[in-house]
């Protein structure tokens, strides 16, 4: 699950809990990698089964894009 909420590294940030053993972790902050001093939000995890990187596409208005909110993507060889 990643929802987003107020955060550490300013505006809004994304986080992640783990399903484990019938439970939901407690929320931890998706860290400076994805999250900014700016908003970032509404994360999608695309299931690309046959692409060699997880990824998360996600919005942000931090500086540098288009304008607004625009789509950012990361990626990671092991599962988020």
């Amino acid at each position: 699950m990643y929802p987003t909420g107020r955060g550490d590294q300013g505006g809004e940030d994304i986080y992640y809990s783990e399903y484990k053993n019938g439970k939901w972790s407690q929320p931890v902050n998706a860290g400076p990698r994805i999250n900014s001093a700016y908003k970032e939000y509404r994360p999608i995890l695309p299931d690309l089964s046959n692409f060699s990187y997880h990824l998360m596409l996600f919005s942000s208005n931090r500086p540098g894009g288009k304008g607004g909110y625009d789509l950012y993507m990361t990626g990671l060889k092991e599962r988020w």
